[in-house]
Order: C-alpha cells, then structure tokens, then sequence
C-alpha cells in the first residue's frame, strides 16, 4: 500500500498540472473578456439552457448570490438573457443570447482539450476508474454533487 507522502506527492502532481491547464483556460478565456466564473455560467447554460439562477448555481457550484452579479455582467455584455418566470414572476429565466451561443461554440474545442490533456494519458476504462475512486475519496457536497 502506498505511503501517504507518496499519495500526496501524487496529488501535488495532478494539483500542478490542473493549474497549468487552468492558466491556458484562463488565457483563451481573458482574450474574450470572460472569467473562470463567466465560463463555468455559460457553459451550464449551453448544457442546460433556460436555468433559474438557483439552477445556474447549484450546477456549477456555487451559492445563488455569487452567480447574481456575473450574470448581470454577462446580460450587459449580451451573451445572456433574462425573463420573468412565467410559473412564479418573482424569479428569472436565464439563458444564452445567440452571441452567448455563438461564442461557447468557439471557445468549446479550446477549453475541451485543455481539459482532455489533463487525461490523455489514461484508457477510457482508467479514466472512469479515476472518476470512480476520487467520487469515493473526496466529500461529497450533497447540496452541489458532482455532475457527469
């Protein structure tokens, strides 16, 4: 059985790369005036379009009230759009604009690789076997769990 210095040499490891691939999704990102944050919104919403704010946040982790203010952000920029609820008028509906959409689809193929290469290394099979073993090490948040 591994040490634990040695599962947190490891660890140390992934935690390097990861930031290394965070730097060149933040870089591609900054070229269009977006945040980490904007990203992870955007992106939810083109895999979830028409989402509450509570939805948004809880899909990408967040709490509502730190996804309130980037959404405005983005509203202003036109890459999001916002209508009352029809069911309850006291919330809004927010979903990609045609320029939100146009621009996920161009950043998509960027931000996909830098995440493939994280992986590129391990089989299909290591890789769901990654996925199952850090599921079963890491806490889960059962108010925000991990999505597939």
């Amino acid at each position: 059985m591994p040490s634990a210095n040695y599962l947190f040499r490891l660890m140390a490891i992934a935690l390097k790369r990861h930031r290394t691939s965070i730097a060149e999704q933040k870089d591609a990102l900054e070229k269009e005036g977006l945040t980490l944050l904007d990203w992870a919104i955007l992106r939810s919403l083109f895999e979830n379009p028409a989402g509450s704010q509570a939805e948004v946040a809880r899909a990408i982790g967040k709490a509502p009230s730190n996804v309130r203010a980037p959404i405005e952000i983005l509203e202003i920029k036109m890459l999001v759009q916002r209508e009352a609820d029809l069911v309850d008028r006291r919330h809004n509906v927010t979903y990609l604009s045609l320029n939100g959409e146009l621009l996920v689809k161009k950043l998509l193929p960027t931000m996909e690789a830098s995440e493939k290469a994280l992986m590129e290394r391990l089989s299909a099979d290591e890789q769901r076997e990654l996925e199952r073993l850090l599921k079963k090490c890491l806490p889960q948040d059962n108010n925000n769990p991990v999505k597939q």
